[in-house]
């Protein structure tokens, strides 16, 4: 059942959509009563999914965030834990799991968390990535757009054109001599 509801996190376009689905897998894997998301950009929270902390859970989570070694701290509580959700060194989130069904179980369910947050931390970097891609694909397709719509307006002369020196008139690809001024006018819109 985990290893189904890890495959559900990670089909997911939208952050929210993967925390959403992390919170369901939680809550369905230890039935909490008190369960908490704060999303981290740059180690500074972005988004909190979460009610209000004690003061000494806040204090455990900002040593948490500061901790490059430590994975996991205990609940003030004393019946859950607060788990670093990351991907390749970089911090993601922090999800307190306080009051569990069963807190005398909760070193189990906290190396339960730990062997899934990886995958955790998977889903929200490609769900991260997928919305930056998908940013700079509808900023490439306006540009594409915009550029698109300036070239169906210009019609440009390229290449040699054959031009008597004397009468100034240009020579088309079927041999016809014309004036300068039509030629023109007629590969491009200038208008004299």
């Amino acid at each position: 059942m985990a290893l189904d509801l890890l495959v559900k996190i990670t089909q997911v376009d939208t952050e929210d959509q993967a925390v959403e689905n992390i919170l369901e897998l939680f809550t369905i894997l230890f039935a909490p009563d008190k369960l908490r998301y704060l999303t981290l950009s740059d180690a500074q929270a972005q988004q909190k999914h979460l009610w209000s902390l004690s003061v000494e859970d806040e204090a455990a989570i900002q040593k948490l965030i500061a901790s490059s070694a430590r994975e996991y701290a205990w609940a003030a509580s004393g019946k859950g834990f607060m788990v670093k959700i990351s991907h390749k060194g970089s911090l993601l989130g922090i999800m307190v799991v306080d009051d569990i069904g069963c807190p005398e179980y909760k070193k189990h369910y906290l190396n339960l968390s730990l062997s899934m947050v990886a995958v955790c931390g998977l889903a929200i970097e490609n769900a991260r990535r997928y919305q930056r891609i998908k940013k700079s694909e509808d900023r490439l397709r306006k540009e594409k757009e915009k550029v698109e719509e300036a070239l169906a307006k210009v019609k440009k002369l390229s290449g040699l054109l054959p031009i008597c020196s004397h009468c100034k008139n240009i020579r088309d690809d079927k041999g016809y001599w014309n004036q300068i001024e039509e030629y023109i006018h007629e590969h491009s819109e200038i208008d004299f």
